[in-house]
């Protein structure tokens, strides 16, 4: 019988389906920890619950939270598949995502210049809440999130690293979930040991990740117009 099973496994066993499902594991994981690892309220409450309250109650806020860019991901993804079956209106939104990609690269660079006057980073924490559904609050007022998955997978697509098949979506989203939790728990876990230095890396990653966002719109403008 398991043998029965491996040679069915290996008769229909698709080597570019295969590479197909880990880059859309890969690319999940990649975006998630790149939208958000730079300090912000998301991480930076888990990191106060962490000091004020305790790791378990930051991990449970952030499980909840990452519950909720699950369905965020999905949602921007599953929306990016029909945009991407309709090439005109995918190639004009392909154009308009190098032009965010553009001001997202010129907002980093203006954020880490103010950065280098913000001496402290303060967030407040509601007192008495469940965590987990805290999480889930504080996670769905992030706006953002379905847009970048949106756009990010597109233009992934549009270089023909990403396919909008129902398993990669699936998977790229699990993946951006895990990738989310993964910058949590850093927070929850090392915040104490990084707090002094927050500020040094709140003013060098934005110029890090401006940098990155930059050769992106570069790289869509070059094939736009080559």
């Amino acid at each position: 019988m398991f043998v029965t099973f491996i040679s069915i496994f290996f008769l229909t066993f698709d080597k570019n389906q295969f590479m197909t499902f880990v880059l859309a594991i890969f690319l999940g994981l990649i975006i998630s920890i790149g939208g958000i690892i730079i300090p912000g309220m998301l991480n930076m409450t888990i990191a106060k619950i962490s000091v004020k309250e305790s790791q378990k109650q930051a991990l449970n806020f952030a499980l909840g939270a990452v519950v909720v860019v699950f369905i965020q991901s999905f949602l921007g993804t599953y929306f990016a598949k029909f945009l991407d079956a309709n090439p005109a209106f995918s190639e004009g939104l392909k154009k308009i995502g190098t032009i965010i990609f553009i001001i997202l690269t010129i907002a980093f660079t203006i954020m880490g210049l103010k950065a280098k006057k913000q001496k402290e980073i303060k967030v407040d924490i509601e007192a008495k809440r469940n965590r987990f559904f805290y999480g889930m609050a504080m996670s769905s007022f992030n706006m953002f999130a379905i847009p970048w998955y949106a756009l990010t997978s597109l233009m992934m697509a549009s270089k023909e690293l990403f396919q909008y098949d129902m398993i990669s979506i699936v998977l790229f989203s699990i993946s951006a979930a895990i990738g989310t939790y993964f910058v949590f728990y850093l927070y929850a876990k090392f915040f104490k040991l990084i707090e002094h230095k927050l500020t040094f890396i709140v003013q060098n990653i934005n110029f890090l990740i401006a940098a990155l966002t930059g050769i992106v719109a570069v790289s869509s403008l070059y094939k736009m117009f080559f």
